[in-house]
């Protein structure tokens, strides 16, 4: 019922944009993607609002959740969004395809919490790998278990620690690849013994308690770069302006609406601001 109520709710807004279109009014969609049952468009809407509202309602804002980021890119490259929440893996996908977007700011974590955004690879305690010199003298032998190939934390950075370790190509050094379709399956499959290995989130290690005991731990990454709002470059330069004079004094000027946000995303919770960020800034943090 979830689902087909996004699918309704994201049909109608893109019609309803199209309907402005032919009416000749200005309006502007804000897009985000879905992860699992998490739509996140309540915790986007009163941001929505607040747009409208700094744009002197010159602007009608609609907001859409697509039901995964590939879904999110394809919009964008097709230019059905104008304001952009998106994952990190997800931004340096897009950049590979266009460039169209630029980044209006991003929130920024610099608590130095254990369950920050990170990525993790642990093993389970029945294949008898503890340390990285087992990964890399047993990996044809051992299966892996990841999230998915767009996620940052459950694939995209551990395949960069594994590159480090010279263990890429994944289907050269290693007996089975796995996607579990989120990060807590991913956990569960080393927590039972169905998988050797498996990448996934530190907050789903975080929420594992005692049982933390029950796998090994090979890696734990720095804090990751939570993912970007992107603004389109076809947008006129005084309303990119005053959008992201909105979102960088939120947390001051509407914490209530900063908090709702964050809550959207449980890699964000430690997050204080949004901030003006680069491309390098992503970049830098792969090296």
């Amino acid at each position: 019922m979830k689902i087909f109520s996004l699918i309704l709710a994201t049909t109608f807004a893109l019609t309803l944009r199209a309907s402005y279109a032919e009416d000749e009014k200005k309006f502007l969609t804000l897009g985000t993607y879905t992860y699992g049952l998490y739509h996140r468009m309540d915790n986007l809407l009163p941001l929505s609002s607040l747009i409208q509202e700094k744009l002197e309602d010159e602007y009608q804002v609609v907001t859409v959740s697509f039901p995964s980021v590939d879904e999110l890119i394809q919009a964008m490259l097709q230019k059905k969004v104008d304001i952009v929440f998106i994952s990190t893996s997800g931004y340096l996908g897009y950049m590979e395809q266009a460039q169209d977007f630029d980044i209006a700011g991003a929130l920024i974590d610099d608590s130095g919490s254990t369950s920050s955004y990170r990525s993790v690879i642990a093993s389970s305690k029945q294949s008898g790998i503890s340390d990285w010199d087992g990964v890399m003298k047993n990996s044809k032998n051992l299966s892996f278990s990841f999230v998915d190939e767009k996620s940052t934390s459950g694939f995209m950075f551990p395949v960069k620690q594994l590159e480090f370790k010279n263990l890429t190509p994944l289907n050269e050094h290693f007996k089975s690849i796995q996607f579990s379709g989120n990060h807590m399956k991913a956990l569960e499959s080393i927590l039972s013994g169905e998988s050797d290995l498996a990448a996934f989130g530190a907050n789903d290690l975080h929420a594992l308690g005692k049982r933390k005991d029950e796998i090994n731990i090979l890696w734990i990454s720095d804090t990751i770069p939570l993912g970007p709002v992107l603004v389109s470059k076809a947008i006129e330069e005084r309303v990119k302006h005053d959008i992201e004079v909105l979102l960088h004094g939120l947390h001051q000027t509407e914490p209530t609406v900063f908090e709702t946000i964050k809550s959207g995303w449980v890699e964000a919770q430690h997050a204080s601001r949004f901030e003006k960020v680069s491309l390098a800034y992503y970049l830098d943090f792969l090296k």
